[in-house]
């Protein structure tokens, strides 16, 4: 229990720096501009008090005609050009606040989001977490200020009407304290119910979305319509969204009749203590001017019982969805703060040296997901300036070795040695400036042709040599030749409708290219020739050969032609390392290499050479 009762003090502590992080200036400023428009409206009050007893004096001709001007000028001063105009800047100020807090949140979310371990991406629930922070994501932004405008609005202007009303009648006052527990108490149960719903609907709701995009996304439209499956996705969105929308009509009927309820009590004050007052003014118990005062300060707190629900809502949400949303966003240091911050990228640099060689020890993996290991107990070296190939049918582990050796994946078992350093140890950021790797469900940006390839070593993106080194490397002249822009060409139609389509081949050197940029100390290519047919892929291994001269490499491919660019060959299947050695060691075994090799002699008939 103190545990979690530091958490949620540790959570909020966290909000509240955020929320000064966000907006130093108009937070404290809204703060202000609330504690003095909560003082201009109860003195507003006063003066109405005095405005209506100077009218009636006037009428019974015990006042001069200047008190009553006096009076009625003040109030309308006050409650027009003061109060108005006071309440025109709190909305601006608050208006700019939410989209300062929206903007610094959303930001935080996604830096949060990028420095997520790549095994964390496998996780389905991960995506739910992160739905769910995104969706209520508002919350972080306009509890505090509803938390604190709620303790201000209770301890002044509140405390102060109550007072006012019980003076008055302590039997009203009691109905609208009443009120007041009955409004809140309420919101607490709605919202409860809500939140849970909201849990509830996370995947149905991300599933219903993942439907919609099927017939509103190129990347499926086609075989969708081909296939003819517009009318089944559709079904399924339709009952997901009919499934999602009910839950959440169940609440919001239960809240309606709720509010039905209290508007009924709502009525019945403001009726019966208008009456009362009548009453009292015809027994003389009381003068129009408090007539005045007790009914607008009875008329502020039954408004106030209602408005207080909106707070009370959010804090509610902060007790059921904080735990999971903080998941995600907490917690946030100095050092991330800053780097959220930085505009430029460092120098780029080897902050360990030249590659000298990469180790791993028996190791093995085991997606979250997976009830056994892809990758088992393997041992392997590359050392600097070896080409390594590493060949085998899909699922055979030779992607996730790859991914174990540049850092993306944490091993289950054995360790990853670089430099003869565990790369647990290291730096993730700096480990990966040694890299440049081409994936095989690679990432096709929606950007300019340059951005494509200059991602590859973001912080020299604007250096025309290395652009043109890594063009010329993969032949990419002949393609940005014929584009409109050139280089500058956009890619895809994803939000530009001018942007080019490329073929897969065409996409297969651009990621190449990517992989190039910098000359990077390994390069991982991973299936490069997958997209392309057995003539082109001859023309690129020439290239390859060129461009992995002196170079550290490893190759992935099912396909045995990359075995003549290796010094090493590696044999995996089901996850295991079955052999290894040069082209011509393997061939004389017979063994599994023999296998594949003479499974593909059709294509490769002039490389059979036993």
């Amino acid at each position: 229990m103190e545990e979690k009762k530091k958490f949620k003090l540790k959570t909020l502590f966290f909000m509240i720096r955020s929320i000064l992080n966000a907006s130093p200036i108009l937070f404290p400023l809204m703060v202000i501009l609330s504690i003095i428009s909560i003082g201009i409206s109860a003195y507003a009050l006063f003066v109405l008090k005095d405005a209506t007893n100077a009218v009636v004096d006037l009428v019974r001709l015990n006042t001069t005609f200047n008190q009553v001007i006096f009076f009625v000028l003040l109030y309308l001063l006050i409650e027009i050009l003061f109060n108005q105009f006071l309440q025109y800047i709190s909305d601006i100020t608050e208006r700019h606040y939410y989209k300062q807090a929206d903007r610094y949140f959303r930001t935080v979310l996604l830096y949060k989001l990028g420095k997520l371990p790549q095994v964390n991406m496998y996780d389905s629930e991960v995506y739910n977490k992160y739905q769910y922070t995104y969706t209520y994501l508002y919350m972080f932004q306009q509890l505090p200020w509803h938390l604190i405008r709620f303790l201000i609005n209770f301890s002044l202007s509140k405390l102060l009407y109550l007072g006012i009303i019980f003076s008055f009648n302590p039997i009203v006052g009691l109905y609208c304290t009443f009120l007041f527990a009955i409004n809140i108490m309420t919101s607490i149960f709605v919202t409860s119910k809500q939140a849970e719903v909201d849990k509830e609907q996370v995947l149905p709701t991300r599933t219903k979305n993942y439907y919609h995009s099927l017939v509103s996304t190129k990347a499926t439209i086609k075989e969708t319509k081909i296939n003819r499956l517009e009318s089944y996705f559709f079904k399924r969105f339709k009952e997901l969204y009919l499934s999602v929308r009910n839950a959440h009509f169940k609440v919001n009927k239960t809240d309606t009749w709720i509010n039905q309820i209290i508007s009924t009590f709502n009525f019945l004050f403001n009726n019966g203590l208008t009456f009362l007052l009548l009453y009292m003014v015809f027994k003389d118990k009381i003068n129009i001017g408090e007539v005045t005062l007790i009914q607008a300060a009875g008329t502020s707190l039954i408004y106030a019982a209602w408005q207080f629900k909106r707070p009370t809502k959010y804090i509610v949400q902060f007790v059921k969805y904080a735990p999971t949303m903080l998941e995600m966003l907490y917690p946030l240091t100095k050092e991330e703060r800053k780097d959220m911050k930085e505009k430029d990228y460092p120098p780029f640099e080897l902050k360990y040296g030249e590659l000298k060689n990469i180790v791993l020890d028996n190791v093995s993996y085991q997606y979250p997901s997976s009830e056994e290991n892809v990758v088992k107990s393997i041992s392997l070296s590359v050392n600097q300036g070896e080409v390594i190939s590493i060949l085998g049918y899909n699922g055979s582990g030779k992607t996730t070795t790859c991914k174990l050796i540049s850092g993306i994946l944490t091993p289950t078992e054995g360790k990853v040695y670089f430099n003869n350093q565990d790369i647990e140890t290291l730096d993730k950021d700096d480990y990966y400036n040694y890299f440049g790797i081409g994936f095989q469900d690679y990432a096709k940006y929606s950007l300019s042709l340059k951005d494509n390839i200059g991602f590859g070593r973001i912080e020299d993106l604007d250096n025309k040599d290395m652009l043109e080194s890594a063009v010329k490397k993969t032949n990419l002249t002949n393609i940005i030749d014929k584009l409109p822009n050139g280089i500058d060409t956009f890619l895809g139609k994803e939000y530009d409708h001018q942007g080019q389509d490329l073929s897969g081949g065409q996409w297969q050197r651009i990621i190449l290219a990517r992989a190039y940029m910098g000359s990077p100390e390994i390069l991982i290519l991973d299936e490069p020739t997958a997209s392309i047919d057995p003539f082109e892929e001859e023309r690129m291994l020439d290239e390859f050969r060129l461009a992995l001269e002196n170079k550290t490499a490893i190759l992935i491919s099912h396909r045995i032609s990359f075995a003549r660019l290796a010094d090493k060959i590696v044999m995996m299947k089901e996850g295991e390392i079955v052999e290894m050695g040069s082209h011509e060691e393997l061939i004389l075994k017979k063994g599994y290499y023999y296998e594949l090799f003479s499974s593909q002699q059709e294509l490769y008939q002039s490389e059979l050479t036993i």
